[in-house]
């Protein structure tokens, strides 16, 4: 993990909450944290349903975007 190379422009300071919270993640994960697996449980319900909302609302959802898009 690099600590000097980003795609956004942060402080120090956010760099580093970054980092340590990177580092926590992989930590829980070698341990086999409960609330590791809680985590990756609830990510992949949100994408999943993320997934499904967009393919519900896709054709509004486009259109709404084309109309911005050519103003």
């Amino acid at each position: 993990m690099a600590f000097k190379t980003s795609l956004i422009k942060r402080t120090k300071q956010e760099k580093f909450a970054a980092l340590t919270g990177a580092l926590a993640i992989k930590i829980a994960r070698a341990k086999n944290d409960p609330l590791y697996d809680k985590m990756i449980r609830f990510k992949r319900a949100y994408k999943l349903l993320k997934k499904q909302i967009i393919q519900k609302y896709r054709a509004k959802a486009e259109l709404a975007a084309r109309k911005i898009a050519l103003s």
